[in-house]
């Protein structure tokens, strides 16, 4: 089962597990295996300081609410975002109405005047 992360922080995050590199761009939802996830932010684990201090984001037990802050940062959910496509805008023009039987069509009337004579 895969885990989809996204990072919403202010700059791209990459990670290590095995021999793979994994990027998480900011705002892009990456889908990683779970114990990947695990590995690298602790996913499912109560006690996230082993993860934070590999990370480097922890070095000691005062340093526990910024690691924390940082980890807010990433969006976790066993299920995928869906991407929202927005319909292309048409402009609405209310169709011409259509003529009575019997109405009279109105015609441009020629003016003479005095002076043209």
């Amino acid at each position: 089962m895969g885990i989809f992360v996204t990072n919403n922080g202010k700059s791209n995050f990459t990670a290590r597990f095995g021999a793979t590199h994994y990027t998480f761009e900011i705002g892009k939802e990456v889908e990683i295996p779970e114990q990947v996830a695990k590995h690298i932010f602790g996913y499912g684990d109560n006690n996230k300081e082993p993860y934070f201090v590999r990370l480097g984001w922890m070095k000691m037990n005062t340093d526990l609410p910024s690691a924390m802050q940082k980890l807010s940062q990433f969006k976790f959910s066993t299920q995928s975002t869906p991407v929202h496509v927005s319909a292309p805008v048409v402009e609405r023009v209310a169709a011409p109405l259509p003529r009575a039987r019997g109405a009279a069509k109105v015609t441009r009337l020629n003016r003479t005047t005095d002076d043209e004579e």
